[in-house]
């Protein structure tokens, strides 16, 4: 394996292509013979990329989209088949090609009953968080994942394999690598800081350290975040109903990116919600396949980037914003200028790509008729119901924790609740009483058949970590905690949640357009099978029609 080339004129080269955010073709490709199986599998996860988007902005795609559609493979009818449609779970679900009931991550937070406390997907004080800045108090690690990811298995197979995964969320950056990786670099909030983990490396990445040293994310402050196209060419109004800006935003551009005393909380919360955000991510991930000599070994290496910027945004403001189409726009830019990096560093028939969401997100419920579910109001129904029905509990209460459409109660109380059937069908009708509640399934449901919803609920179900009882809102209608004040949010079973794109491209893809139903969890058997390894625990396949 040759040694690791000069970062810094790495970073240069980077800069000018992703400056310059040329169509394909303008940079000059690596010259070699396509071999047996990619030198480099590349994953890219648009987080809240809802599948809609692919064709309803095709014409502002004049990037990193317009190459994966003119040159790739493009699966319009993808969709998640589980239920709960959440960040974690639809990262580890592409990165497996598992569904949750085996790979074992269920929502992103969920309550554990040993522990009788909430947890995160990826939290684990047994493996402390390395800074590449200032201290942090976290651990994380990919312990809860069940089985190997792609990542995992490269590594397994292929001896020497690198693997790097980028993101602003932890549970994406290690959703996507797994147990392991050779740098595995997310953004932690608290700390206004990159970090890794012990669980993969015991000290900073030298790479990763001398990209952010060279371009410390604090140099963005100061940026004023425009529209990209005339105001007038924009599908929505700069002010749409339910906004809900952050941080002292408005809902009218520009948007300034800038803390209330320099690069604090507020300018970080603000970057991390803008397209400066993805382009840093961008030209890190150009920077570090330079640097640690991606995909010119005898193995094949492993590059995931998680852009994550379009899901905090759409959290706060809604799908139907001016913002969500100019960051749309932006990131396709972002893409088209680090496959432009590739092409040119590794060939184009060298590499592979497939680009995903981990999840799809509902209209603003102002603009759709819908309306909102507090998770607040869930508990505080279902304690006083048992109350009435019971009296005082014996125990603290009753429920011990409502999440995203996951009810957990205390210890011994749902079998309580199966043993006497009028005290479950008070506790039901209370929940289809509040408005909004469409649907209430039990988890005593879901060994049977059932109908489509069911199987979705058991699709995403593990005995020792979902919910009591699952809940179903109306189409429009959002579950949310009312403390988080969001326009919106994803994670149910409706079209808008759970229909997101997948696009290949590269090593092996034989382009076109395929509209059979496919899911994400087809999408790392497919990719495995490119490199030349197995995947030990799939629920998806190889999507062997794009393949020539």
């Amino acid at each position: 394996m040759p040694p690791p080339g000069s970062l810094t004129a790495s970073i240069a080269c980077v800069a000018a292509l992703l400056a310059a955010a040329a169509g394909p073709g303008s940079a000059r490709q690596v010259a070699s013979p396509e071999p047996a199986r990619p030198r480099l599998v590349v994953v890219i996860v648009a987080d809240q990329f809802r599948a809609d988007y692919v064709a309803g902005y095709r014409h502002r795609w004049r990037g990193g989209m317009r190459v994966l559609l003119d040159e790739g493979a493009w699966f319009p009818r993808a969709e998640y088949p589980f239920l709960n449609t959440a960040t974690c779970v639809g990262h580890v679900t592409i990165a497996t090609g598992a569904l949750p009931r085996t790979h074992g991550i269920v929502l992103n937070r969920w309550w554990d009953r040993d522990e009788q406390r909430s947890v995160t997907c990826t939290e684990d004080e047994t493996s402390p968080d390395v800074s590449y800045g200032a201290p942090v108090r976290t651990g994380t690690s990919g312990r809860r994942i069940a089985v190997p990811t792609l990542a995992d298995q490269l590594r397994a197979q292929q001896p020497g394999a690198r693997v790097v995964t980028l993101a602003l969320k932890a549970r994406a950056a290690v959703g996507l690598a797994g147990h392991g990786g050779t740098a595995v670099t997310w953004f932690d909030e608290a700390g206004r800081t990159f970090v890794t983990s012990r669980a993969f490396s015991p000290a900073p990445v030298e790479s990763v350290a001398t990209f952010i040293h060279l371009n410390p994310p604090e140099a963005d402050h100061g940026q004023v975040w425009t529209l990209h196209a005339p105001a007038n060419s924009y599908r929505f109004p700069d002010i749409a109903p339910g906004e809900r800006p952050k941080s002292g935003w408005t809902a009218v551009f520009p948007h300034a990116i800038v803390g209330a005393a320099g690069p604090d909380a507020q300018y970080f919360d603000r970057w991390q919600k803008s397209p400066f955000a993805d382009a840093y991510l961008g030209r890190m991930a150009a920077a570090l396949v330079d640097d640690l000599q991606l995909g010119r070994g005898d193995t094949t290496d492993y590059l995931a980037v998680s852009f994550s910027a379009l899901d905090l945004l759409g959290h706060d403001l809604g799908p139907e914003t001016r913002e969500v189409e100019d960051l749309l726009i932006r990131l396709d830019a972002t893409l088209g200028a680090l496959f432009e990096h590739l092409d040119a560093r590794v060939g184009r028939d060298n590499y592979v790509v497939a680009l995903s969401a981990d999840h799809g997100v509902a209209p603003t419920p102002e603009t759709a008729g819908g309306g909102r579910i507090a998770t607040e109001d869930v508990q505080d129904v279902l304690e006083q119901t048992l109350l009435g029905v019971w009296g005082p509990p014996r125990q603290a209460r009753y429920v011990a924790w409502v999440g995203a459409g996951a009810v957990y109660f205390g210890p011994g109380i749902f079998d309580r609740l199966v043993a006497e059937p009028a005290a479950m069908q008070a506790v039901l009708r209370a929940l289809l009483a509040i408005p909004g509640m469409e649907r209430v399934i039990r988890r005593d449901e879901l060994a049977g058949a059932g109908d489509e919803l069911t199987r979705a609920a058991a699709a995403g179900f593990r005995n020792d970590r979902s919910g009591d009882l699952l809940l179903v809102p109306k189409r429009h209608w959002i579950v949310e905690l009312r403390a988080e004040n969001e326009a919106t949010t994803h994670g149910t079973f409706y079209d808008y949640d759970r229909r997101v794109p997948i696009l290949l491209r590269g090593h092996g893809i034989r382009p076109g357009r395929y509209n059979a139903r496919v899911t994400p969890a087809d999408i790392a058997p497919t990719l495995a099978y490119l490199a030349g390894i197995t995947l030990a625990q799939t629920d998806g396949r190889v999507l062997s029609d794009a393949l020539r």
